[in-house]
């Protein structure tokens, strides 16, 4: 599978624009640490997932900020960071 970065610029943005839409121009963490598959256990699905390890929203939410804001230089790891955020917005917000 192949997927255009355009493509998926568009799509997030009318992700984004349907939340809004419906009010939601915030979105509020209560809880802040969840699970995580080690990366390299993520893809072998035919396989109990082992090792686990914990992530923390807020950890994630600061470095974007801070690359955001030009503190830090964007890097790609990023989007993990944001995946984690845009999880826990998706599946809290059902809308």
């Amino acid at each position: 599978m192949k997927i255009k970065i355009a493509e998926l610029r568009h799509v997030t943005n009318r992700l984004f624009d349907h939340l809004e839409q419906r009010g939601h121009l915030e979105v509020e963490f209560p809880e802040d640490f969840y699970w995580n598959i080690p990366e390299e256990r993520l893809y072998l699905v035919y396989e109990e997932p082992a090792d686990f390890t914990m992530g923390q929203l807020s950890d994630d939410w600061t470095e974007l900020q801070q690359m955001g804001s030009g503190q830090k230089s964007p890097v790609s790891y990023g989007l993990v960071w944001l995946s984690s955020l845009l999880r826990r917005i998706g599946s809290k917000i059902i809308a």
